[in-house]
């Protein structure tokens, strides 16, 4: 049983914990599971900023001395985690492959003061065989037709945002991150010539 005198401090001790952080003195537990992530990684995967303890951005330097890596999320913002022998690493062999500027993804944990990666997943490398791979110019031809007489359909693949900026003549908007609840707009014909662009790709 407590006594009056403790029951006092205990008192003044939560009257003192409720004013900290009413003020906002206390580190709140947002600030513990915050997203940090470039415009550029938000354009495309918008669901990033629903995460907890994220940053996204492009890979800049690596240090084995100092077992961290630096991601640059704005011009002149950088962050920097650490990593351990446990932190998983997706799309490259190992952490040691990463060059600068890959995209990344990292998934941390806060020890301390650092940020501590979990997981770092690398943009992957995209390959596209080259008879899948039309020209500018033979794209440009078929452009001018227009897409029933040049018996095409052309898709931006970009951001919404991208394609309302613009986008070529004759093209329907479809970004990346949207195509698997799109699927239905494709064409029925299995042979018939679809082309996706967008603003390029590693």
């Amino acid at each position: 049983m407590l006594q009056p005198k403790q029951t006092s401090r205990l008192g003044k001790a939560l009257g003192l914990t409720a004013l900290i952080t009413a003020l906002g003195l206390a580190a709140p537990l947002a600030a513990q599971a915050k997203v940090i992530a470039s415009s550029k990684c938000l354009k495309c995967h918008a669901e990033i900023k629903d995460m907890e303890n994220v940053v996204a951005g492009e890979f800049q330097s690596l240090s084995n001395k100092a077992k961290s890596i630096t991601v640059e999320v704005a011009d002149g913002q950088v962050e920097v985690l650490k990593f351990t022998p446990q932190t998983t690493v997706d799309n490259v062999p190992a952490i040691k492959a990463l060059q600068k500027p890959i995209p990344v993804q990292v998934s941390y944990q806060m020890k301390g003061k650092d940020m501590v990666a979990t997981a770092i997943v690398a943009k992957p490398v995209i390959k596209v065989p080259e008879k899948q791979l039309i020209g500018v110019e033979e794209l440009a031809g078929l452009v001018a037709e227009g897409p029933e007489k040049g018996g095409f359909t052309l898709l931006d693949s970009r951001p919404g945002i991208r394609y309302q900026e613009g986008h070529i003549p004759g093209a329907a908007m479809m970004p990346f991150p949207k195509m698997p609840e799109m699927m239905a707009k494709l064409p029925k014909d299995k042979n018939a010539l679809i082309i996706f662009y967008c603003e390029g790709f590693r």
